[in-house]
């Protein structure tokens, strides 16, 4: 049974007979400041939804709701992590996002917890050994925060499957990060970084990398070993070339390579077969890898080069003429 109670303005959990039968509560979007005694009543909730409330803290009583699977109290201001939590061992989703967190006790670890989400705090760093026993982590967004460096522990989440990274300060990455075989979203825009470790082309499961906004002016060349990468955003860096390994993006669909410092392409550019959108726009080519065949870049639909250097009698090479110049 589900009870759906969001948006009531209400300042306490409501009193329902029928409580102990109701396995989702959502009291979202009101005024709880605190919760009552009867939430020992709702013993077979599986999911929690408390977000956009008042709560500073959760209750002791939470430990009571042992089928608790899923928990939101994200955009409650908390400000300080609810010792509560690292007392719930079955949960599986927990979402904390703006809550005005600076930090995560040393004694929190997700064991059982496959989406993690910490967005928009303030957190700076992260126990080191915060995910160590983390091997069942699916998802983990900490998008804006303040963090600066990553835990050794990121290594160990060897089920990940997207994480979420961007809008930090992050200055570099670790090398052991190509562990995560399993990552198929890297979300990285918005930080400082001015490289990309050389094992990033161990992550051959990589379909979506977004890296913009950054420092970057080089590319490491075992990106070209992503051979299942359909989307990347490096946007916004200082690239100056790209590596000729590039060939091997044989499933790249999406390419966004504008307001870089690009002067040239790689000839392999021409053999991706798979890119239909290419981003180009404020670089500084001034010319475009031609394909010997005319043959190459059968899918390209829409190509970018607005703002480059491109002599005023230029004209693209056939293979990209049945594409959309803008």
């Amino acid at each position: 049974m589900k009870l759906h109670l969001q948006a009531q303005g209400l300042e306490q959990l409501p009193e329902v007979a029928e409580a102990a039968t109701i396995a989702e509560l959502n009291v979202g979007f009101n005024r709880l400041r605190s919760l009552s005694p009867s939430l020992v009543k709702y013993r077979n909730l599986r999911i929690l939804r408390l977000n956009h409330n008042l709560l500073e803290d959760l209750p002791e009583e939470l430990t009571m709701l042992t089928e608790l699977r899923e928990l939101n109290i994200s955009s409650n201001p908390l400000q300080r992590f609810p010792s509560v939590l690292t007392r719930l061992p079955n949960l599986e989703v927990l979402h904390l996002d703006q809550t005005g967190l600076e930090e995560i006790p040393a004694n929190f670890q997700p064991a059982a917890i496959g989406r993690l989400s910490l967005a928009r705090n303030q957190i700076a760093t992260i126990p080191d050994k915060l995910f160590a026993n983390g091997s069942s982590l699916r998802i983990l967004r900490l998008q804006q925060n303040r963090l600066k460096v990553l835990p050794s522990s990121l290594a160990c989440l060897i089920g990940l499957e997207e994480l979420d990274l961007s809008y930090n300060e992050l200055e570099n990455l670790p090398e052991d990060l190509g562990q995560l075989k399993r990552l198929e979203v890297v979300h990285l825009q918005g930080n400082r970084l001015r490289a990309l470790p050389r094992s990033l082309g161990q992550l051959m499961a990589l379909r979506q990398l977004t890296i913009h906004g950054n420092q970057l002016t080089t590319l490491p060349d075992s990106i070209g070993q992503l051979a299942a990468l359909e989307s990347l955003d490096a946007s916004h860096n200082a690239l100056r070339s790209l590596p000729g390994e590039i060939v091997g993006w044989q499933a790249m669909q999406w390419l966004v390579l504008s307001e870089n410092q690009l002067t040239t392409l790689p000839a392999g550019f021409c053999r991706l077969s798979a890119l239909t959108d290419c981003f180009l726009q404020r670089n500084r080519l001034s010319d475009l890898p031609a394909n010997v065949s005319d043959e190459g870049l059968p899918a390209l639909r829409s190509l970018h080069l607005s703002n480059n250097d491109f002599p005023a009698d230029w004209r693209p090479p056939a293979a990209y003429r049945k594409a959309t110049l803008l």
